[in-house]
């Protein structure tokens, strides 16, 4: 189990074994390297809150109830 320093819930990492042997997602990289449980914990740690973002009960990203893996540069 890992801890996000965002919101300091303990949650299981993506295997490492998955990222390098399946050709995981960005996404899933970027979790792995932060450490961060969420899209929502990205964006939050990153540049403060995203309100023209939603997010499901996971802490995935949607704009307009579309799934967003990656966040548009803060304006």
């Amino acid at each position: 189990m890992t801890i996000c320093p965002e919101c300091e819930k303990e949650y299981e990492p993506i295997d490492i074994a998955f990222l390098v042997g399946f050709g995981a997602e960005a996404w899933m990289n970027e979790q792995h390297i932060t450490g961060l449980c969420s899209d929502k914990c990205f964006d939050e740690h990153i540049s403060g809150s995203r309100p023209e973002y939603t997010y499901d009960e996971r802490g995935r990203r949607f704009e307009n109830g579309v799934r967003k893996p990656f966040a548009d540069p803060p304006r």
